[in-house]
């Protein structure tokens, strides 16, 4: 190999890394791990220094980094130890790919061989979840829950609920062309949806899965195909809901566990809201506590720890998580932060205004994870984070490609 070949070598390790990531997000934590390091690695090595600095005059890619660099600076004034608050700022790392991956100039065709990793990766988790639903005596017992093979039901959703959307908008672009190929896509995003409301809801996947629906009306492109389109999926939801004891359970469980007792017993998904609002009540009066700069990096346990005494969670004890993303934020670096995580989210939220299907995608994936972060950390949280991170740095490295031609 010579040296004019060791870019080329470096570009095409650097792409199957990142194919490998995006299969290994749904369901393999060390496994994305692994991929995600040597990727950045590989992105580094092969980044194009005048469009670094180019990328990072722009909101979208510096204003991540001023988060994360708050976030780290955050650790000086954090009730924690420094050992132990420095923790903390890992989980917001992932913040970084995004303008690494706004350097890295991928194609239309690199970035869909991406997603072709990913939603191979969602296929194989939607037949197992199929197969446990058709067949529940089946050899399942090693799945984390039920119809959820690996991870949990807000993640498996948030996958899921991605891939039928793709897959629907990709079906309105084929259909002209190919009758057939958008059939077999429609199909698939339906058994997407459907498996989101049937097999084990998810109530923010639920959410984030309805608003994927209604975005996806918008560009379904006229208004009779929109009808027919959005009829067909409310159709399928209600006979998914219809026919599912466990997600009639989870709905009915909504207005009962919101009136649970702060004494109710610990670990059970039927207090998960009546402990969301317990969080939320507690945090509002941290935040009032601190509201400029906040407890400090790491500061969440502690902060929770200290009401246990005289406010006990829901669940029993301390959850180092206030499950809302801009709490998460608010609570420890104040509202400098809070501020710098909703300009990130409408930066992003700017790259992908057109009506292609790249910009439809990057518009799904920051309305995923704003309504995802009103109930969960969600940039914080190892899939759905890495999600977005990366799926926002790709998709707007292939619009910024286009518009550089």
């Amino acid at each position: 190999m010579t040296t004019t070949d060791l870019p080329e070598k470096l570009a095409a390790s650097r792409q199957i890394a990142a194919i490998a990531t995006a299969f290994f997000l749904p369901f393999s934590t060390s496994g994305q791990a692994i991929a995600v390091s040597v990727f950045a690695v590989l992105a580094l090595l092969t980044l194009d220094r005048a469009r670094f600095i180019d990328t990072m005059r722009k909101p979208a890619a510096w204003l991540p980094v001023a988060l994360f660099a708050l976030i780290l600076v955050g650790v000086l004034w954090s009730m924690q130890p420094l050992g132990d608050a420095i923790k903390w700022v890992g989980p917001y790392a992932k913040l970084l790919l995004i303008p690494l991956l706004l350097a890295t100039a991928f194609t239309p065709r690199q970035a869909l061989r991406i997603g072709y990793g990913f939603l191979a990766a969602c296929l194989f988790l939607l037949a197992l979840s199929w197969a446990a639903f058709l067949w529940p005596t089946g050899p399942w017992t090693w799945f984390k829950s039920p119809g959820v093979p690996f991870k949990d039901n807000a993640t498996q959703s948030s996958c899921f609920a991605l891939c039928a959307f793709g897959l629907a908008i990709g079906a309105t672009q084929v259909w002209a062309r190919d009758g057939r190929r958008a059939i077999a896509m429609a199909i698939l995003a339906l058994l997407f949806l459907a498996d989101i409301f049937l097999i084990y809801l998810s109530k923010t996947g639920a959410i984030a899965a309805a608003a994927l629906l209604g975005l996806f009306v918008i560009h379904a492109g006229g208004w009779r195909r929109a009808v027919a389109i959005g009829a067909t999926a409310v159709v399928v939801i209600g006979v998914a809901l219809a026919v599912s004891p466990q997600a009639q359970r989870r709905i009915s469980e909504i207005s009962s566990d919101i009136n649970a007792s702060s004494g109710a017993t610990a670990g059970g998904e039927s207090i998960s809201t009546a402990s969301r609002i317990d969080f939320w009540n507690k945090a509002a009066g941290f935040v009032a506590e601190a509201p400029l700069l906040g407890h400090g990096t790491g500061s969440i346990r502690p902060l929770y720890e200290q009401m246990e005494a005289t406010r006990p969670s829901p669940y029993g004890s301390a959850v180092a998580d206030p499950h809302n993303q801009t709490l998460h934020i608010v609570l420890q670096i104040g509202i400098a932060g809070g501020l710098l995580l909703w300009a990130m989210w409408i930066a992003h939220a700017r790259l992908f205004l057109g009506r292609d299907v790249a910009g439809a995608m990057g518009q799904a994936v920051v309305l995923q994870n704003v309504i995802g972060g009103l109930f969960n950390s969600h940039i914080s949280a190892v899939t759905q984070g890495m999600l977005y991170c990366l799926a926002v740095g790709l998709l707007a490295s292939v619009l910024q490609a286009r518009r550089t031609v």
